[in-house]
């Protein structure tokens, strides 16, 4: 709530709101709206602090938080109109005159505005009044334990470094191992609360080396509530969800068929035993000492499954409690000194219970707020006396954790709701959705908003709110999941303003704001316009290729004109309707893998506030419209191989961060060129730059540019130049195949443009904190010399360049390298042979060195 208010106070605070309100005469209404959310906001933590007792305190935050998101949509109504004006063509007296005519004309568009400014004045007026029959306090008791700035060090503690499972997990080894099994498939049960750490000893177990030859086929589904065998079966062998029960049924039994295989079934709770004999007759086929963990709550589904008697997970005693916490709560995991200190800390260890989860939350959260004797004495005697009354005494742990959040991330950790049990969240979209809902503050200092996003991010990673997390190659959180009790303790704490729906229809209030469903939701054109979603996801994986959505579907979107997050990936989207330009409000769009989707129309342009696209696995998207919004800080193109060039004005876009794709094209006056790369020094993350033969014709110029050079964000380079990498093998692998010398596959390549290709990658020159780097088709006899000053360089590959010679001598200060991957490139895989190839003592300290005559995805073709 608090943030929502903070919102508010920063638009009314804006150069553009004050112009309006000159403009329309609405700044004494302004000025008074500031003035009540002002006082208002200065009572919030005490309102939400009495509301879990008090009913009444509890209905007036739900009617201010109503009125709230409603002036929040006026204010950005008021931002929308500025945006139009600042697009405008032309001199003063001709923008003047499309001011007047245009729908926004500014004496009715005036009295509409100035009319629901007043409407929401007095709501607000009215529940600000309302505030001192309430008793509420403007100037709240603050506890010693009150939030303050968060430490930019993370304490969470990865699966690696799980604390005293060594006995549970031996047991559970020597039972895999066993050379006397009976049983053609066993199954192991481990049971216990939840928090207590059974999927982190499975994975602890799933992931030891003693099993990498042991079994053949090794497989992890996560199964939470629903017990659908169909579904189970294609998370183990792999396939989508369009698949037909007697077909994946098929799949299934011949993957596992005479394979001794490993399976985990985590997070089972169905409790009907004839389920389980129907997958358990699928999984049968498997050899003779195959073996499944079941991991579970339930000792009836540990009774229903097991042929092992269950491993029942219990706390961890004090001494590895007081380890894990030690872990978590101490910098660097060190013992302070204090005497006082660590007694308390023994105290609040002790109240946890051994539960590995409430140890980490806790100590995280006094790890993160830095606190001393007194502020853990205050901790222990006062808010963890409340978790004592409490049946539930973990989820009343959590929901501390929860409560001592700042506003601003509650929002984000609430907003985690919308995605169901299991869910992999990617960190970047994660943000980028954060960061379009309005719930990243921006910082005092010169931090974008995504960069702030990213230390919100952390920061509930190292409180464990999140889990699970998987790493890019040079260290950055990629991905993460939630635990079960976290997600249940998200739904809990969201309020009336969030839903999830499961069917087709359904009846959603006039006060929900944030909307997920699993399937297309169908919206009465009729009621649509009285929703005020600000989101609308579609999490449904299937792609409907014969249903796609028509124009009727996106009439009755267009009653949401509160919207900021649209996802509709996959359900069928073929066309836009010109009639999207009127949902103003949009910040995020996704209309990935919509295979039919062939052009984004120009609509998409008056999206003015629009900063996050996504188009990815688009195979057929042939052209984006020109003259894309400045706004824009997100495209994401992955898969949309149709995609003849880029469109004009994309230099513009300096606000963009992710550009995923960039394609050349020549021919076309219509697209944009290499030197449009020039102006876009915030990109981040990875650019593919296609077709860098087109740039031959004026390859000096793109030597001189040097477009990439002040790109010190961009984490990942993949430069490619057009090359049929499916049918030209290296004269070394036509050997291996015994291929005929005569066959059109086998005749060489004949290239004399190796010189302007040369050229073009010494100006293609990146920053030298690039991370990972791909080369693909270059023609070129040898590699430039800036490749040796890439001294953050993790990653490198180099495909397909069959006239490449040797490799550059500065290769050896390239001190972070790690991975060399050379394929299809036939003069260096025999200068790079080892040990006695000329190049190999270049390469010799790099730690993994590949050399293959034929790429991975062209590997296929030939096997």
């Amino acid at each position: 709530m608090e943030a929502i208010a903070c919102l508010i106070l920063e638009k009314l605070s804006s150069s553009a709101i004050k112009e309006f309100g000159i403009i329309w005469n609405l700044k004494d209404d302004l000025q008074r709206m500031k003035n009540t959310v002002s006082a208002i906001k200065a009572v919030l933590r005490d309102a939400e602090a009495k509301a879990t007792t008090n009913h009444q305190t509890s209905n007036w935050l739900e009617e201010l938080k109503d009125v709230l998101y409603d002036a929040d949509d006026l204010l950005d109504d008021l931002s929308t109109e500025d945006l139009k004006r600042q697009v405008m063509i032309g001199n003063k007296f001709v923008r003047k005159l499309q001011i007047f005519f245009s729908k926004s004309n500014q004496i009715a568009h005036g009295l509409k505005l100035g009319h629901n400014m007043k409407a929401i004045q007095k709501r607000l007026h009215d529940i600000a009044n309302n505030k001192q029959a309430l008793q509420l306090s403007d100037h709240p008791v603050e506890t010693p334990t009150a939030y303050r700035e968060q430490r930019q060090t993370y304490s969470f503690v990865s699966k690696d470094e799980v604390i005293g499972r060594e006995d549970e997990k031996t047991l559970l080894t020597s039972y895999l191992l066993h050379n006397s099994v009976t049983d053609d498939v066993s199954v192991i049960p481990i049971v216990g609360i939840g928090g207590l750490g059974k999927t982190t000893l499975a994975q602890l177990v799933y992931n030891d080396n003693a099993f990498q030859d042991y079994f053949e086929q090794k497989m992890w589904v996560y199964v939470s509530d629903e017990f659908d065998i169909r579904k189970i079966a294609q998370k183990m062998i792999g396939q989508g969800e369009n698949s037909e029960i007697e077909q994946v049924q098929q799949d299934l039994r011949n993957k596992i068929q005479r394979k001794k295989y490993f399976l985990v079934l985590d997070d089972v709770w169905n409790e009907d035993r004839e389920l389980w004999l129907k997958l358990k007759s699928l999984l049968m086929e498997g050899a003779k000492g195959s073996m499944i963990i079941v991991t579970t709550r339930s000792q009836t589904v540990a009774k229903i499954m097991g042929t092992h008697p269950p491993l029942f997970l219990k706390g961890l005693d004090s001494q590895r409690s007081w380890k894990l916490f030690s872990r978590v709560a101490f910098s660097e995991g060190k013992e302070p000194n204090d005497l006082e200190l660590l007694a308390i800390g023994r105290d609040i260890v002790k109240k946890c219970a051994g539960i590995p989860l409430a140890i980490r939350t806790i100590g995280s959260l006094l790890y993160s707020r830095n606190l001393g004797s007194s502020d853990w004495l205050y901790f222990r005697d006062v808010e963890f006396s409340r978790i004592e009354q409490h049946k539930d005494k973990i989820f009343a742990i959590l929901k501390l954790s929860y409560d001592h959040l700042p506003s601003f991330m509650k929002n984000c950790f609430a907003y985690c709701s919308l995605f169901p049990k299991g869910f992999e969240f990617e960190k970047k979209t994660l943000i980028q959705l954060w960061v379009a809902e309005g719930f990243i503050q921006p910082g005092n200092d010169i931090r974008c908003v995504e960069e702030v996003g990213h230390v919100y991010f952390m920061n509930l990673l190292s409180m464990s709110f999140f889990q699970d997390v998987t790493m890019e190659d040079w260290g950055d959180v990629s991905t993460c999941k939630m635990h079960d009790l976290m997600h249940d303790l998200a739904q809990l704490v969201v309020g009336k303003e969030y839903a999830v729906v499961g069917g087709k229809e359904a009846n959603i209030g006039n006060r929900i704001r944030y909307l997920s469903s699993h399937t297309v939701l169908h919206f009465s054109q009729t009621t649509s316009s009285s929703y005020k979603l600000r989101t609308y996801l579609v999490l449904s994986q299937q792609i409907h290729a014969r249903n796609c959505l028509d124009q009727l579907y996106f009439d009755s979107l267009l009653g949401l004109k509160c919207l900021r997050v649209l996802t509709l990936s996959g359900p069928g989207v073929f066309a836009i309707p010109k009639i999207f330009k009127e949902l103003k409000h949009l910040r995020y769009v996704d209309l990935s893998r919509n295979r039919a989707l062939q052009i984004l129309p120009w609509v998409i342009t008056s999206l003015h506030h629009l900063q996050t696209l996504k188009l990815s696995e688009c195979p057929d998207l042939t052209e984006l419209p020109e003259d894309i919004n400045k706004s824009l800080r997100h495209l994401e193109l992955n898969g949309c191989e149709g995609l003849k060039c880029m469109p004009r004005g994309l230099g513009q876009l300096t606000n963009l961060q992710t550009l995923t794709h960039f394609v050349l094209d020549r021919r076309s006056t219509r697209c944009s060129s290499v030197n449009d790369l020039s102006g876009l020094n915030n990109l981040r993350g990875r650019l593919e730059i296609k077709w860098l033969d087109s740039l031959r014709y004026n390859a000096g110029e793109v030597e001189c540019a040097k477009v990439l050079l002040e790109k010190k964000h961009l984490q990942e380079l993949e430069l490619r130049w057009w090359y049929d990498v499916e049918v030209r093998p290296s004269p070394l692998f036509r050997e291996v195949l015994d291929l005929d010398s005569g066959s059109e596959i086998s005749k060489p390549e004949v290239n004399n443009n190796w010189l302007e290709d040369e050229m073009i990658l010494q100006g293609l020159q990146p920053h030298h904190s690039l991370k990972k780097l791909v080369i693909d088709g270059f023609c070129g006899k040898r590699l430039p010399d800036w490749i040796g000053n890439l001294s953050s360089l993790a990653s490198l590959e180099i495909r397909n360049c069959g006239g490449l010679k040797l490799l550059p001598d500065g290769m050896h200060n390239l001190m972070s390298l790690k991975k060399l991957c050379i394929y299809n490139c036939s003069l260096l895989e025999k200068r790079c042979a080892r040990p006695y190839g000329e190049d190999w003592p270049k390469i010799a300290c790099i730690p993994k060195v590949v050399i293959s005559p034929m790429s991975p995805s062209a590997m296929k073709y030939f096997t």
